[in-house]
């Protein structure tokens, strides 16, 4: 990686580091499938008129909305808002890097080899240490739904392998308008309040929704498409390891959520997991992959 690009890789988690701390916000002061469906409505208005129609690939472009944009968001959200705390969120989630090893050896055939095979499950090791915390074992329910979000991620990482004729932009405009057309009526038949809740005057909600669009969406993707385009797939991963990190720092230090030893130790031992898959991906990928 070029010395210029590190800084970027760094932004670039730092901004979904930050995401969750306005995922989590935004999820606890708004009904979480109405405050996503807002998200994927203003994306879609900011996108759709600079991308061209998937002529043909309708149905495939709606199975991978259904997946990553009603399934592993609307997961996410939901889990947020009945108690997960963003910094349990950001450790949970870079489970989808080994759950990604394990769907792509199962349905790509691409498979693992033994040190990826260490990596996974010393990175579902330490979450075992971290969902066994006392104050996580009432909120099953929560934990569940995030550990079924990375799933979901995991299984749409498989339907983008398929549907790379598409430009990434057009998919992300695409699978926005498709969620967002599913979201607001499934908000309006579970949830309550949403109108209200959106009138409310409070800067940190509009601000944590405005932050979705253009910090942990735009911006974020823009510069992880700019390094995908440049490096290595498995080398601009690497970087991602710094997301969970941020994610639990500004958790503690903006949401004043409790840093137990369980949440330190589970945390290390997850991303020590997730680094040895990455640098196996790293060894044996090819130089002139990208």
């Amino acid at each position: 990686m070029q010395p210029s690009h590190i800084p970027i890789a760094i932004g670039t988690a730092l901004l979904w580091g930050f995401g969750f701390v306005t995922s989590k916000y935004g999820a606890d002061h708004m009904p979480p499938l109405f405050f996503l469906a807002l998200r994927f409505a203003l994306m879609t208005l900011m996108l759709v008129w600079f991308v061209p129609v998937p002529a043909g690939r309708w149905r495939a472009v709606s199975l991978f909305a259904l997946t990553m944009g009603v399934g592993h968001f609307g997961l996410f959200y939901i889990a947020l808002n009945i108690g997960v705390e963003a910094s349990t969120a950001a450790i949970i989630w870079i489970t989808q890097v080994p759950l990604s090893a394990l769907m792509a050896g199962l349905v790509l055939r691409e498979r693992p080899g033994w040190a990826a095979f260490v990596g996974i499950a010393i990175a579902f090791g330490g979450v075992v240490v971290l969902v066994g915390e006392p104050r996580h074992t009432g909120n099953a329910l929560g934990i569940g739904l995030m550990f079924a979000s990375s799933i979901a991620w995991a299984v749409a990482n498989v339907q983008a392998k398929r549907l790379t004729d598409i430009s990434p932009l057009a998919l992300n405009a695409w699978m926005s308008a498709i969620s967002a057309i599913v979201l607001f009526p499934l908000s309006f038949a579970l949830e309550q309040g949403q109108i209200a809740s959106l009138l409310q005057p409070d800067w940190r909600l509009h601000g944590s929704l405005l932050y979705q669009v253009f910090g942990s969406t735009l911006l974020a993707y823009w510069a992880w498409y700019y390094l995908l385009a440049r490096n290595k797939v498995a080398t601009v991963a690497g970087f991602m390891l710094l997301v969970p990190v941020v994610g639990v720092v500004f958790g503690v230090l903006i949401l004043a959520e409790p840093l137990t030893w369980q949440t330190a130790v589970g945390g290390l031992v997850t991303l020590s997991g997730v680094a040895l898959i990455v640098l196996w991906r790293e060894r044996t990928t090819a130089p002139e992959t990208r």
